[in-house]
């Protein structure tokens, strides 16, 4: 059972996930979706994800 909140299930999950990879320009893979259980799994996998996508953006030339 997902310990997200009470009344948060999978469908949400998906959902706020959804939401999240649009919002900051990120991609979580599904299988890394399907092992999220609690708000902090959450947290850590976008913060992951983010630094990936900003450890790979090109630097603007100057």
């Amino acid at each position: 059972m997902l310990k997200l909140d009470p009344g948060v299930d999978s469908l949400a999950l998906l959902e706020l996930v959804e939401t999240l990879q649009r919002r900051l320009a990120i991609v979580v893979p599904d299988e890394v979706t399907i092992r999220i259980r609690t708000v902090a799994d959450l947290q850590n996998v976008v913060a992951r994800m983010v630094a990936a996508a900003l450890s790979s953006a090109p630097t603007p030339r100057t």
